[in-house]
């Protein structure tokens, strides 16, 4: 039985390029085909479901009012990019 189940609902997606691992990456895309769904919605899951377990972290979300990630966050390393790639 899957952990991650198929989306039911959709939410609005924005665009954020990133790096994995070659192994992450090729785990990644087999579980996305074993649930019948897209790399993207996994990816999705486990920050849903993983980063709502770190306690410490959903506090000092909270505290920063559990916002947007601020633009500034992903321009480190590169030029400057359009708003929407850079919110997740």
């Amino acid at each position: 039985m899957p952990l991650i189940k198929p989306r039911t609902n959709r939410v609005k997606t924005l665009r954020h390029i990133c790096r994995l691992q070659e192994p992450n990456r090729d785990v990644l895309v087999q579980y996305a085909r074993f649930i019948g769904d897209t790399p993207d919605y996994v990816l999705n899951q486990l920050i849903d479901s993983m980063l709502a377990k770190d306690r410490e972290f959903m506090s000092w979300r909270l505290e920063q009012g559990a916002g947007v990630a601020p633009a500034a966050a992903g321009a480190e390393g590169g030029p400057s990019r359009n708003r929407a790639e850079q919110s997740i």
